[in-house]
């Protein structure tokens, strides 16, 4: 009996977690897009995403390297929420890209001098690492590890509620993935010019402009005049729910529902 129990434990233990068989499902149906294809193979690492969210970091690695990351977010019901996800070798909070900024900036004077790090995530434009150093305390953005001009007390304060998100639920299957050739975003400057911003209340308006290959920015503020964020939107990723996520060009490819974007900025032509 008690070696029956021992082995029944064991295969218990191999179990995946829900949150696990979660990603999996996730993956299975990204994975049918070319762009995502290598993920059915890779090795998805878990871990949680900073302190008071109820939200997970998913990194995929293949053959030692990075490729590809997920947000998940708990939902209240028990069920768990697709965040924004993207590919490449730079992903959100890459431990590689951090200590690079952190060496090339001169706040770490030896690569192997210690530091600690804290993950803070609200929304995808404010996601940052807080790295202490000895007795200084610096915040860097979670996607290029740039300095922000912020401090602990700031940040507080800018966002006091860390799990502040509205996204729609991942749909059972993507249905249409688009994704055009990278530009600069500051090739002109329509936030500066006092151009009308795009609307995107139409979504079928927004699909076509990038369907037709025209260029499309994404502008915001969130740490206010301080600091701005141009991006160019490249293409985009709907689901068979009607949840679109836009594609922008950031040291990757990184997928942002557009619920996350609405309100936290605006899009320029």
């Amino acid at each position: 009996m008690r070696e029956a129990f021992a082995a029944s434990a064991a295969v218990q233990a191999r179990l995946p977690s829900k949150l696990e068989q979660q990603i999996q499902e996730w993956v299975a149906r990204l994975a049918e897009q070319k762009a995502f294809k290598a993920w059915q193979t890779a090795d998805p690492q878990i871990e949680a995403l900073g302190p008071g969210t109820h939200s997970w970091l998913v990194l995929f690695t293949k053959e030692g390297k990075d490729i590809g990351y997920m947000v998940v977010h708990a939902v209240t019901d028990g069920s768990f929420q697709l965040g924004e996800y993207g590919i490449g070798s730079y992903t959100l909070f890459s431990q590689q890209r951090l200590k690079q900024s952190l060496v090339d900036g001169g706040l770490l004077t030896d690569e192997n001098q210690p530091f600690k790090t804290v993950k803070h995530y609200v929304h995808p434009f404010a996601a940052a690492w807080e790295v202490t150093i000895g007795q200084e305390t610096v915040w860097l953005d979670a996607k290029s590890a740039e300095q922000l001009p912020v401090n602990s007390t700031q940040w507080k304060k800018m966002f006091p509620n860390p799990d502040s998100r509205a996204v729609s639920k991942a749909g059972l299957r993507t249905v249409t993935i688009r994704l055009n050739e990278p530009f600069d975003p500051y090739e002109k400057l329509p936030w500066l010019t006092k151009e009308t911003p795009f609307s995107v209340k139409d979504v079928s308006k927004l699909q076509k402009r990038l369907n037709n290959n025209q260029h499309l920015r994404y502008v915001t503020e969130p740490f206010g005049d301080t600091m701005l964020y141009a991006v160019s939107v490249i293409g985009y990723q709907r689901w068979s729910n009607g949840r679109l996520d836009l594609a922008m060009d950031m040291e990757g490819t990184r997928f942002i529902p557009l619920d996350s974007l609405r309100g936290n900025g605006l899009f320029y032509r």
